[in-house]
């Protein structure tokens, strides 16, 4: 079975860096360079297992208005897409790096209406196979609830494929409901859904994972930063150690040790393997400018300074 990865990316976003060498409040800060691109995190998973030369879609939910840029960067890629056309713009955040520092801004996007989600679920019940694994990730737009959000996630579930994870936005009830394959939260968002706290970060991710698994979540990976990974499943946990390295930005970071770990899996990789590729991703990413994601030669040329071990059930 050829296993594909198709990426929901409910609110989309053109990201655009700005590039200054300082920022003043009240006086015309002068921009050196600008860098503009489709984003948002589904999109994101797909660009990283784009380069790793596995089969992925990006089904989004688009506005009109400049959707033409939009997919216009995808298609510069060659990263397949297909989008749902809806009022309004597809939104634009705004990231300002000045002096090694970074700022960012993020727009709300367009409304959607009940019509387009159902569009949504029904496009993405045509272009899946039973095997297939769909990445929900990123934010809503602001009128589509929660409770929806599990609704159109549990209506593909159906279909036989594996449901991938990775938003701030779900309770540990309605990943109860959900049972998804993978999540990937960080240790914030898995306070958010746990709620716990604790000193040691690695020992508090391998408790609140284990609480998330027993609740009927597959696989639970949880990105630590510059503590590395803890992944839990039934009868297996693990610690990804990374290296220290020089942290230039960390947006992305996220999405490609997702994509990292998706990448192993597709691969049929053993686990550990599926978490150090998973972990290096994530490193590959931060050591980049910008909003420049993880690729193979750079996942590569780290993966080995990447040690997995095992933690005790």
């Amino acid at each position: 079975m050829i296993r594909r990865i198709i990426s929901v990316t409910m609110n989309p976003s053109i990201d655009v860096t700005l590039y200054t060498d300082g920022l003043k409040p009240d006086e015309t800060n002068r921009v050196l360079d600008e860098r503009r691109e489709a984003g948002g995190k589904g999109i994101n998973v797909s660009r990283v297992a784009h380069s790793f030369g596995l089969q992925t879609l990006c089904l989004s939910i688009v506005g009109r208005d400049n959707s033409r840029e939009f997919s216009g960067y995808l298609e510069q890629e060659s990263l397949p897409c297909e989008n749902i056309p809806v009022n309004g713009a597809v939104r634009e955040n705004l990231t300002l790096r000045y002096n090694g520092n970074t700022l960012k801004l993020n727009r709300k996007g367009p409304s959607v209406s009940a019509v387009i989600i159902g569009a949504l679920i029904a496009l993405i019940e045509r272009r899946v196979r039973p095997g297939d694994i769909v990445v929900f990730a990123g934010s809503l737009p602001e009128n589509i609830s929660t409770g929806d959000y599990v609704e159109l996630i549990l209506a593909v579930k159906k279909k036989g494929v594996l449901i991938a994870i990775d938003n701030d936005i779900f309770t540990l009830e309605q990943y109860v409901r959900i049972s998804p394959w993978l999540i990937k939260p960080n240790i914030h968002e898995l306070r958010h859904i746990v709620k716990t706290e604790g000193d040691d970060p690695a020992k508090e991710a391998h408790a609140a994972a284990k609480i998330l698994c027993g609740s009927g979540v597959e696989n639970v990976l949880v990105s630590l930063g510059k503590f590395g990974m803890v992944y839990v499943a039934k009868g297996i946990a693990l610690r990804a150690v990374v290296p220290e390295v020089e942290v230039k930005s960390t947006v992305g970071a996220g999405d490609s040790s997702l994509a990292g770990f998706i990448i192993g899996f597709i691969k049929e990789c053993a686990v550990e393997e599926c978490v150090r590729l998973a972990a290096a991703c994530g490193t590959a990413c931060v050591m980049r400018e910008g909003t420049s994601l993880a690729t193979r030669e750079t996942a590569d040329a780290v993966k080995d300074l990447i040690t997995v071990e095992k933690l005790r059930i």
